[in-house]
């Protein structure tokens, strides 16, 4: 489960930037981009990912999707169903019936926080401009984000299409020996938000075994 909270550390990162003349200025684009995130009401990313475990020869890819509005989401894995309604994170693991519930500050320190997809770099990332690099036949843009200690990995690594002004793949490569590939299918800000979308149904789910995290 730590593995798939991970997508949104790296998705932090960015979707859009706003003019590919800002190119080799991280600081510029990515302050366009917190400008831009300010007018996104709610949201849908569609993306893969491919974990590689570079200790135990171990690689998953998965596909996911993510609804966002403020700091509440969905996060549909197939295998997990992750809802957080801003307090509270449920943590549905459908196999098994099973709910884990949990605070946003145990996310937080996980170094998960959807609510940030678009400004997470404001918060003492070193940025540092890489040059340019062909990703899945595109011409690209490669920015690298540098973390603290504090964080669970210590580079965001992306690979940006400045002229089409989308992500191609971001990179995150894990203090422990693991680094996680995300793509980024589909972006979308015509979300429509629906009552109870971002908590966890009880109701629906007869039998659940509800486990309380929580201290």
């Amino acid at each position: 489960m730590r593995q798939t909270t991970s997508f949104f550390l790296a998705l932090a990162a960015t979707l859009f930037f706003s003019s590919p003349t800002l190119a080799q200025d991280p600081d510029a684009l990515l302050s366009k981009l917190s400008d831009k995130a300010q007018t996104y009401k709610a949201y849908e990313i569609a993306y893969t990912s491919t974990l590689v475990d570079l200790k135990n020869d171990f690689e998953l890819t998965q596909d996911g999707t993510v609804q966002i509005e403020g700091d509440r989401f969905h996060l549909n894995l197939g295998d997990y169903i992750i809802y957080c309604d801003g307090e509270t994170v449920w943590t549905f693991e459908p196999e098994m019936n099973e709910c884990y519930i949990d605070d946003t500050e145990t996310m937080k320190e996980e170094g998960m926080d959807p609510s940030k997809i678009f400004t997470i770099w404001e918060d003492d990332f070193r940025r540092e401009w890489m040059g340019r690099a062909e990703v899945a036949g595109r011409d690209c843009a490669h920015i690298n984000l540098y973390a603290g200690t504090e964080k669970p990995f210590h580079t965001l690594q992306l690979f940006l299409d400045d002229k089409a002004l989308e992500v191609v793949q971001i990179v995150m490569k894990g203090r422990e020996g693991s680094d996680v590939t995300y793509t980024v299918k589909t972006f979308s800000t015509t979300l429509e938000v629906v009552p109870g979308m971002f908590t966890f149904p009880v109701d629906k789910h007869p039998g659940v075994d509800l486990i309380d995290n929580r201290i």
